[in-house]
Order: structure tokens, then sequence, then C-alpha cells
């Protein structure tokens, strides 16, 4: 089972432009106790960070401008 799935995968539609902007389809819950699993946390923190952020294609420039990121983001 998938934990984490992306909104072309979601709708089959990849040529929808949000498919383009990497987002994740966040999945609908009951209870605030599913609200609070990584199957819906994880996808809401994805869809609040940038654009550009959100397209970078290795883990080590991904983790250095999520750090510059946050930094900027944590004195503003």
């Amino acid at each position: 089972m998938d934990l984490i799935t992306t909104s072309a995968a979601a709708t089959a539609r990849a040529g929808i432009r949000s498919a383009a902007f990497k987002t994740v389809a966040v999945p609908r819950t009951m209870s605030s106790l599913g609200d609070r699993s990584f199957a819906v946390a994880g996808p809401r923190a994805w869809k609040k960070l940038p654009p550009p952020l959100r397209c970078v294609h290795s883990v080590a420039a991904f983790k250095r401008q999520l750090k510059i990121f946050l930094y900027n983001h944590a004195f503003s």
C-alpha cells in the first residue's frame, strides 16, 4: 500500500497542471487522529512548500534548499 499518492495518479490524469508541480493527494479523514497520520500529515506539509523546492531532483539539493527555506521563514 502506498502511503503517499501523487495528484496525477490519484485522478488518473497525468497531464493536469498539478502533475508538473509535484503535488500530492491528501486523503480525507473522519477524525483528528487520522489527521495526524503520516499518510495525511506528510502530504499536507509537502503542499505547503513552494513549488521550486518540490521540484528539486536530488536529496542533497532538497535538504540544502529546505534548510534555506526554513531559515528564511524562521526570522521573517
